[in-house]
């Protein structure tokens, strides 16, 4: 719904009724002054106020002895520009409709409405393509609070548009330090390089967490008493991976005692993140504003597991253990974030609330706690959790999460919702990588997400898949809907296919799985590395010479010299066979080819061993 965003401030408050952002009582002076500290690809673990033994984080520690520290806040899609729009309108990405990362990409003239490209014969549905543009018709937090009297300013990373018609200037912002294109910095070191926006380059060798940080500061210095809602919203961490090399070299000479965190560059830019946030505490104190300013510090999804590919020596980018994956993925390691919420002679300081919180409530929370009406016509499925900050309860039922679209090994493409303890996860695109729709776990239980109780819970899974279906199908302009090519013999059988395009799947019955072609290839695997061993049982009429391939994270193909041979003899009786090998890099695919012939291949008992020969993954036919 198309809500005016610049009629002249007489009109506004001549309205008989407050449009949302109108002060409910009390003179703009009156009003606490907001800080929403956003720190880009941030993980759960990536500091010491949460767990980290690596990345030193003074500034959080400090701001957490004055707020309450959420250990179950959420971003509302693991990737950053869904969250950022989140943040903005206070709607999940289904109703939105940004859903990926293309926030710095030239909107289309002629946009789809469904992602056709390289959809599986597996999918039962085609899935939306996500918006490129935070749509100008929403009401953004920015305007509710410009409208209410406020000075507003943005500094950092927008990723909301990549044209001007879509910039923060025209959502809300009177005052703006951004640049475009804007996934990240295309240098964190002046000269900046960006081809667009309001950043200026400062004296060459600047460092731009410091420059957004001075930019803050000036901004917060000329609200002359009025006040003021400002997002820093920084580029760090994101890549290009650039830190200053004294930072570097510090943390290289004072490595994890865990081993678990090991890229110094991330620590460092960590780092600077954090000297950030202690000169706007500094100055906050230093100009009395503390008193009255109240402060958000949340990330916008889960820490990068993946590798630098231009240097530090491949090295992960940083490690969300104990959770699972990262940005990008379903699992908790790439929605699960630092949230700290500091509000003055409110919040009972350094307290540790455990409630469920995600990045849709911020808008309705920021506008109760500053006495701030909402609009009717902007729709807000967030909740405010202000009762909750003044030491009460938060009543809801539910929060869910909607990404349709796969991230590869870290995450199929589906949805999730969670109930207290519990977390349903759909895969929309059921495949050998990902070969179960469902997938339920207990975070109490099992934080990790390693044991997929779908199966043990069939009614709670029911009710939760409901639950989820009618989340997305409800506010999605443009649903999941069935897909005319489905074709479900393509499907996985007890997690795998056939070697290739060509080849049969494999029947299943009896505990026995059959393969009546030259092969049959799984990714259904745990992630790991090292010495390796496959073991399975076959009963064959073939005879000849067998292959057994596996590939890694480095390279998913399977070739000759990640391969190993093995006999088969034709047999009327089991026979076991078992093949030792060793990958330097993460697990991704194993590969049986059983040699020319059409006689079948039977199947059974089949597990993948460590080196000490512990079973890691067992198949059950």
């Amino acid at each position: 719904m198309n809500i005016p965003k610049y009629l002249p401030a007489c009109l506004l408050f001549a309205a008989t009724l407050p449009l949302a952002g109108i002060a409910a009582d009390g003179p703009p002076s009156a009003k606490p002054n907001v800080i929403f500290f956003l720190v880009d690809d941030m993980g759960w673990m990536d500091s010491s106020v949460y767990g980290s033994t690596f990345y030193k984080s003074p500034g959080m520690e400090r701001l957490a002895k004055s707020s309450i520290r959420f250990t179950n806040a959420h971003s509302a899609s693991p990737l950053c520009s869904p969250s950022r729009a989140s943040i903005m309108s206070g709607q999940y990405p289904a109703r939105h409709g940004m859903t990926s990362a293309w926030g710095h990409g030239e909107p289309l003239p002629n946009e789809p409405d469904y992602d056709l490209e390289k959809v599986p014969l597996t999918a039962k549905v085609l899935l939306p393509y996500s918006r490129r543009v935070l749509a100008t018709e929403q009401y953004t937090l920015a305007e509710a609070f410009r409208d209410a009297g406020y000075r507003t300013g943005f500094i950092g990373k927008w990723h909301m548009g990549l044209l001007p018609e879509y910039w923060p200037e025209k959502q809300g912002f009177e005052f703006t330090f951004h640049g475009a294109p804007d996934a990240g910095p295309p240098s964190y070191f002046s000269p900046y390089k960006f081809k667009a926006g309001t950043v200026t380059d400062g004296p060459e060798g600047e460092f731009l967490t410091d420059r957004a940080t001075d930019e803050a500061i000036k901004f917060i210095n000329a609200s002359g008493g009025k006040p003021f809602f400002l997002c820093l919203f920084h580029w760090a961490v994101h890549d290009p991976f650039q830190a200053k090399p004294d930072l570097v070299e510090h943390y290289k000479q004072h490595p994890d005692p865990r081993n678990l965190q090991t890229n110094p560059t991330m620590a460092a830019m960590l780092h600077s993140m954090d000297e950030s946030l202690v000169r706007l505490l500094d100055e906050l104190e230093r100009s009395g504003l503390d008193k009255n300013t109240i402060i958000v510090f949340t990330s916008d999804n889960g820490g990068v597991e993946h590798k630098d590919k231009k240097g530090q020596g491949r090295l992960e980018i940083t490690n969300n253990s104990p959770l699972r994956s990262g940005k990008g993925s379903l699992f908790e390691g790439g929605t699960r974030v630092p949230a700290l919420i500091r509000w003055p002679g409110v919040t009972d300081a350094g307290s540790v609330s455990d409630a469920v919180i995600t990045g849709v409530d911020y808008y309705p929370t920021l506008l109760e706690m500053c006495g701030l009406s909402k609009n009717p016509e902007q729709n807000i499925d967030g909740v405010s959790i202000a009762p909750l900050l003044k030491g009460g309860g938060l009543d809801r039922d539910a929060v869910f999460c909607f990404f349709p679209h796969s991230f590869g090994e870290h995450s199929p493409a589906g949805a999730w919702v969670r109930q207290g303890d519990w977390k349903l996860i759909q895969n929309f695109h059921v495949s050998d990588l990902w070969p179960e729709e469902f997938l339920l776990y207990n975070l109490k239980d099992d934080i990790g997400e390693t044991r997929n109780l779908a199966n043990a819970q069939p009614e709670r899974t029911a009710a939760m898949a409901k639950l989820l279906k009618d989340h997305y199908m409800t506010l999605c302009d443009r649903p999941p809907k069935p897909n005319p090519a489905y074709n479900p013999s393509k499907l996985p059988v007890g997690g795998w296919v056939g070697a290739d395009g060509r080849d049969p799947v494999p029947a299943l019955a009896g505990g026995v799985l059959t393969l009546n072609g030259k092969g049959i290839s799984t990714r259904a695997l745990p992630r790991v590395k090292g010495a390796l061993t496959l073991r399975w049982e076959m009963r064959t009429q073939r005879n000849g010479e067998g292959r057994m391939f596996w590939s890694d994270r480095k390279d998913w193909t399977f070739k000759p010299e990640r391969s190993c041979v093995f006999e088969i003899k034709e047999a009327g009786e089991w026979t076991e066979k078992k093949v030792a090998f060793q990958t330097s890099d993460e697990l991704i695919g194993l590969r049986i080819d059983c040699g020319p012939g059409q006689q079948p291949v039977e199947f059974r008992e089949m597990e993948l061993l460590d080196e000490g020969g512990t079973t890691i993954r067992k198949w059950e036919f």
